[in-house]
């Protein structure tokens, strides 16, 4: 177009300013600092050129800045290729691009790059807070592309907006209808694998402080919905990695072995089923209900019945899951797993070793309750701040001296206990508890880490058994916070639950990312046939899809018809009469120019266009007697005059064909 190289009015600069400012502000939270540094600085260096009239850098200084920047990129991602290289590359020349943006044609452009960035954020972040600012922002660049595009003067942001509204109200029902009828995989599309993403969760090894320091984070671990009846609370217990070996200082996991056949689980009654929302831990562990019936698809189920991935997950997953909360699991072991979980590091924690050595007379349950009056009775205390511990006998000072620490300190004693009293014994962790959402699910976080212990009784199988629950109670019943009172301050706001305004408002947000996540980016091939079930259609998703189609364009052409004949009848006759004009002037490649007047455009016709100058300035001149005399110019009189125009228009465009 002819003014695709006219300069870029104040005007337009200041909104491309401004809209790219809004796309580029929530990449601030996933690139490297230094990149969201420099694209402020540019930012604001654009904006004190707007305000002051300060020159813009030259292109040389341009130049280098780019070749700086490359080399930086490059060495901190490895490459300007994937997805934090090629998207901190891309925030780089847009920075850049703008400091030397002149004319529509830069604009252009840069509203095209911000339409390539608004994209690159779903590769960071696919929730609702991040689909809702994107589509904000598509609908202001938008509207910047249209006034980049129009040689007239901007017209005001609001009414821009009006003007686009009919345009993205007839997108929402095809986009709709899409969502619904288009085949789909049968796994959720959660996103693309975020390997740089830093998570926190359960790890492959425990030892004094490691579910401690977790207990201290807020992030979401899983979000778990159940399908019929729910559990209590203090039954909640998310089985993850067990442990077998003790070094006297670290816990550690057998290898990921498949479970023999010679173990056996009994699911007994009450099954449960639900539904799990796994957050990305950057792991391959799958926290279930205690205890996992089978292993879903991609998953295994290894020989302590714990679940693991086949891969570590790096997105969101969405499983469904059985639990057996009665069962009798493994109540044969065979000599080797026997043999393992009484192993005791030797040389280590002898007074330990003597006490429980001292109950090997006992019966077996008689034994577990001796090692649990031993925590009730002699003054142990639970607390977020345990007292460091010596490398060596450990444990003998954890019993005999201190007396304080938290769930791994009295899952750890506990199973060394139970093994000096010949009872096999081990370490799981997991979560225990959560909080039930008023939505209906249960919100459990990394902060509802836990340690519990396993005993074996022959016959009976593995046990669960809660060292925690004999000091404090209150952890399994109500939570971490009711259970650290002292140190309660520690803990950050979203576990305290102490249920004010920004806990509810907090609960609500989460409500709706977790209805956006399940219904929106988890809804896969299940659910789609689900729906059209619902909605009476049996027959084949692609027919369903051409016929969606179909009925999509239909109304599309329906709304368009009247969205077109709405502005109409909301356009004054004169705007209407003079719109009719400048489309006419279009077909002979005729414009107005911005800040152009109707007899500046009469003037310029004259001399591009001879032939049409008397007809053109014939409309021009009653058209502005009738709208600045209203009463001295009959509004048909102005109709014909323009008619006379577009007869010489045509006339003149069939000559020069």
């Amino acid at each position: 177009m002819k003014h695709a190289s006219t300069p870029l009015p104040p005007a337009l600069k200041a909104r491309l300013l401004g809209v790219l400012s809004l796309v580029l502000l929530p990449h601030a939270l996933h690139l490297a600092p230094w990149i969201s540094l420099l694209a402020a600085l540019g930012l604001l260096w654009h904006a004190f050129h707007l305000r002051s009239g300060a020159p813009l850098p030259h292109r040389a200084i341009l130049a280098a800045l780019l070749l700086a920047g490359t080399a930086v990129v490059w060495l901190t991602h490895g490459g300007i290729f994937g997805r934090d290289g090629g998207v901190s590359f891309l925030v780089l020349l847009t920075v850049l691009k703008l400091l030397e943006s002149r004319t529509r044609r830069d604009g252009g452009l840069l509203g095209l790059l911000g339409l390539f960035l608004l994209l690159t954020l779903f590769l960071f972040d696919q929730g609702p807070l991040t689909a809702l600012w994107a589509l904000g922002a598509f609908a202001l660049l938008l509207g910047l592309l249209g006034d980049l595009a129009s040689p007239l003067e901007p017209p005001p942001l609001r009414r821009r907006l009006q003007g686009l509204a009919p345009t993205l109200g007839l997108a929402l029902p095809i986009a709709l209808l899409l969502f619904v009828f288009v085949p789909r995989p049968a796994a959720p599309l959660f996103g693309l694998p975020q390997a740089d993403r830093a998570v926190t969760g359960l790890s492959d090894s425990l030892a004094p402080g490691t579910i401690t320091d977790l207990s201290r984070s807020e992030a979401v671990a899983f979000r778990a919905t159940f399908a019929g009846a729910e559990p209590a609370r203090e039954q909640l217990y998310w089985r993850g990695p067990v442990f077998w070996h003790y070094d006297g200082r670290r816990w550690a996991r057998l290898p990921d072995l498949p479970r023999p056949e010679a173990l056996t689980m009994e699911p007994g009654e009450g099954l449960l089923e639900y539904s799990l929302m796994l957050e990305p831990q950057g792991s391959a562990i799958l926290p279930a209900l205690d205890i996992p019936v089978e292993a879903p698809e991609g998953t295994r189920l290894l020989l302590d019945h714990d679940l693991r991935f086949n891969r570590p997950q790096e997105t969101r997953r969405l499983l469904t899951l059985r639990a057996a909360p009665h069962a009798r699991l493994d109540p044969d072991l065979p000599e080797g797993l026997r043999r393992q979980a009484l192993q005791l590091p030797e040389g280590e924690n002898p007074l330990l070793h003597d006490l429980g050595t001292g109950w090997q007379k006992l019966e077996p349950r008689e034994r577990i309750e001796a090692a649990l009056h031993l925590f009730r009775a002699q003054g142990f205390r639970y607390t977020l701040r345990p007292p460091p511990l010596p490398e060596q006998d450990g444990m003998d000072a954890f019993l005999f001296d201190t007396r304080a620490g938290f769930c791994e300190h009295y899952a750890s004693a506990f199973v060394l206990l139970m093994r000096a009293a010949g009872l096999p014994a081990r370490v799981v962790t997991g979560y225990q508890g959560g909080e039930r959402h008023p939505d209906g699910y249960w919100l459990v976080r990394q902060g509802d880490a836990h340690a519990w212990a396993e005993v074996w009784i022959k016959g009976e199988g593995w046990l669960r058994v809660d060292p925690t629950e004999a000091i404090a109670p209150e952890r399994i019943e109500s939570g971490l916070a009711a259970a650290v009172p002292e140190t309660v301050g520690e803990l950050p706001a979203a576990l305290r639950r102490d249920f004010g305004f920004l806990h509810r408002a907090r609960l609500r947000l989460d409500g709706v990312e977790n209805r956006w996540n399940r219904w929106v980016l988890g809804f896969d091939r299940a659910d789609q046939r689900a729906l059209l079930d619902r909605l009476g259609w049996k027959g084949d998703l692609r027919l369903g899809l051409w016929g969606a189609l179909g009925i999509g364009l239909g109304l599309l052409a329906i709304m368009a018809l009247a969205a077109g004949r709405w502005r109409r009848t909301r356009m004054a006759p004169a705007q209407r009469l003079w719109a009719r004009f400048e489309r006419a002037l279009g077909t002979m490649g005729v414009s107005r120019q911005p800040g152009e007047g109707p007899r500046a455009l009469a003037r310029r016709i004259a001399r591009e266009q001879p032939e049409l100058a008397q007809a053109c300035a014939g409309f021009i001149e009653a058209y502005l007697h009738w709208r600045h005399a209203p009463a001295g110019v009959a509004q048909a009189a102005v109709e014909q005059a323009l008619r006379s125009a577009e007869r010489a228009i045509r006339a003149t465009a069939q000559v020069q064909k």
